[in-house]
């Protein structure tokens, strides 16, 4: 009850900086890990290693967005009940999400682990890249069931008002990755499949942490036997399924920015764009990180109809991700040499300097992606689903593809690299007229 009252009636920015703090640790350390992945294998292995790791990337996306479309989806109506008082329906929602989301990981550990070039393929493998892809994904299949669980738990443990226990999690669970990335590709010499084993351990060594959440009775979401309500269900699968979009959508962008990137220029520009997309999945993950850490806030507030105290939680978020976003494109600018050459053998300086171009451009949707970001999470935080499902499907998938379909045709590979700023900006010119309007619907609801 005393944590519940701090969302409610606490001060926001100091309840806010006590969740984000947190969570903001959490996604840099598994940003980190991402760049160490990327790191060694462009070290170790070279430029077709990079192309067949990212060819294989969308696993992450595709095993996230079910995990994550289910957490987010479950925190945010667990939150609105909490806000209404319906605490009774908490426990059913509790337990068909994670019952769900281990169904789901058995499924697709299955079906990665029995037709393996069929899913090497699917992400867009090559007859040349088609091992590559196999040897690194196979550990990955082998651990469908952890990661997607993994993704679920720690959005519902943080809406269970333990944000300190899921970075504990991530943290380990990301420096067990760091190490072994080194011993498995740089001593051992197991090449892709040595960087993915390592990546597999991560959320195992979390989900041991995690656990003890319920081990020791710190959580405040019980579950219970008597669980199945199909309303409640369709209405976890609705509050989450902006998040399945976005997250599906950026594996089908990958995808989609290979194909491009391999017709226009070749196999040297999916390198530079496997080093470019993990640098965004950094910043991404921070803006998510930001995003995510207003959720509980938004929707406890908003379930008890404080309309203000919801406003004012998503200034404060909208300010920490401008902030950021304008900090990430100035260290661009400024240093794009030596972090573009962090992953790239010194020797090969023309990759060095088509990373230089090609990154100067791509991070101008910087400060787009991080407003879309914030709005999206405030509007799924506000059960506003079909506004959620819409800026997931223009900013993931229908713009980007406009743009991958028309841009190279007339500016090359600079119309590839254009693309997602063309796409962000383009949905955010969108999505404000829509904000201000559920501002007034909801002021005009508000009890304060």
């Amino acid at each position: 009850m005393e944590k519940e009252q701090t969302l409610l009636s606490g001060d926001i920015k100091k309840t806010y900086v006590s969740y984000l703090i947190p969570t903001i640790v959490g996604m840099l350390t598994n940003s980190i890990y991402c760049i160490v992945d990327v790191m060694f294998v462009g070290l170790c292995i070279g430029a077709q290693g990079l192309a067949a790791f990212n060819i294989a990337m969308p696993v992450y996306t595709i095993y996230s967005s079910l995990g994550l479309m289910l957490g987010v989806g479950g925190a945010v109506t667990i939150s609105v009940l909490i806000g209404k008082g319906k605490k009774e329906q908490v426990s059913q929602v509790l337990t068909m999400t994670v019952l769900c989301s281990a169904l789901i990981g058995i499924l697709m550990s299955a079906y990665g682990l029995l037709f393996p070039d069929a899913f090497a393929r699917m992400l867009g493998a090559s007859p040349e890249l088609l091992q590559g892809v196999k040897d690194y994904l196979q550990p990955l299949h082998c651990v469908a069931l952890i990661y997607i669980l993994n993704c679920t738990m720690q959005v519902i443990i943080r809406a269970d008002y333990n944000p300190k226990l899921v970075m504990c999690a991530a943290v380990c669970g990301n420096a067990t990755n760091i190490l072994f990335d080194w011993l498995f590709v740089s001593v051992f010499q197991w090449g892709l499949f040595g960087a993915a084993a390592a990546t597999a351990l991560g959320p195992c060594v979390a989900m041991s942490i995690w656990i003890f959440h319920y081990l020791l009775k710190k959580n405040t979401f019980k579950f219970t036997k008597s669980f199945w309500d199909l309303s409640l269900f369709q209405r976890i699968i609705k509050n989450g399924a902006g998040t399945f979009i976005l997250e599906l959508s950026l594996g089908c962008v990958v995808i989609f920015f290979n194909i491009v990137l391999l017709d226009v220029s070749g196999q040297d520009a999916v390198a530079v764009f496997a080093i470019i997309s993990n640098i965004a999945y950094v910043g991404k993950g921070i803006f998510n990180g930001i995003s995510q850490a207003a959720q509980p806030m938004l929707s406890v507030n908003y379930g008890a109809r404080k309309i203000k105290r919801v406003q004012a939680t998503l200034r404060t978020a909208l300010i920490c991700a401008l902030i950021f976003s304008l900090g990430c494109y100035l260290l661009i600018l400024i240093f794009p040499r030596p972090i573009i050459g962090f992953f790239i053998n010194s020797s090969d300086a023309g990759l060095i300097d088509h990373g230089v171009w090609a990154a100067r451009i791509y991070f101008i949707s910087f400060v787009f992606t991080a407003v879309n970001t914030v709005l999206m999470y405030y509007f799924q935080s506000v059960e506003s689903i079909k506004v959620t499902t819409m800026i997931a499907l223009m900013r993931g998938l229908i713009f980007i593809l406009l743009g991958l379909a028309v841009f190279p045709k007339f500016l090359g590979e600079l119309g590839v690299w254009l693309t997602i700023t063309f796409a962000e900006a383009t949905t955010l010119l969108i999505t404000l007229p829509i904000r201000r309007r559920l501002d007034r619907m909801l002021v005009s609801e508000s009890i304060e």
